[in-house]
């Protein structure tokens, strides 16, 4: 009864620990599995619902010379930390919020339309359900893949994807 006592009393402690335990664990996880921009295309969509990791999986089945890992994100991923979002390589955004992300885009008006709502048809979308408006994609305007041609090679790709 004791010992169940000890327990107890001390029970903010080991809720401490493992709190603590869980965010040290998930900072090594994330320096393990992520790599720095200049070796990484990441892909940020603006849609209802992404798979992921099986859009990164394909695209990185194809990779350009030099990249180490292709990055698929839903917008919600980035939502509270911007630095992410300014520095992307390639963004798919419905044609309603084009002007909103304007900065973000190396050319606002020069997007490809990777989706018809009329017809329901585009690219990906076996990886991405895009909203019910015509969707568009864009080079990043602070892209570290402009240069190399990087973003425009997995933008390309994203395109022939069925």
């Amino acid at each position: 009864m004791r010992f169940i006592k000890n327990v107890f009393s001390q029970l903010h402690t080991f809720v401490l620990w493992a709190l603590l335990s869980a965010i040290f664990w998930s900072w090594i996880f994330t320096f393990a599995t992520d790599t720095s921009p200049e070796k990484k295309v990441s892909v940020y969509c603006y849609v209802p619902e992404i798979s992921e990791a099986e859009l990164s999986a394909k695209l990185e089945e194809d990779r350009p010379e030099g990249i180490k890992m292709i990055k698929a994100r839903s917008f919600e991923y980035v939502m509270f930390n911007v630095d992410y979002i300014e520095n992307g390589d390639i963004f798919i955004l419905p044609e309603s919020l084009i002007s909103e992300y304007d900065e973000l885009l190396l050319d606002p008006s020069g997007g490809v339309k990777i989706y018809d709502a009329k017809s329901s048809s585009g690219s990906a979308t076996e990886f991405i359900r895009y909203p019910e408006e015509d969707c568009y994609l864009f080079l990043g305007a602070n892209s570290a893949h402009l240069e190399d041609g990087a973003a425009e090679y997995v933008a390309e790709n994203i395109t022939k994807l069925d």
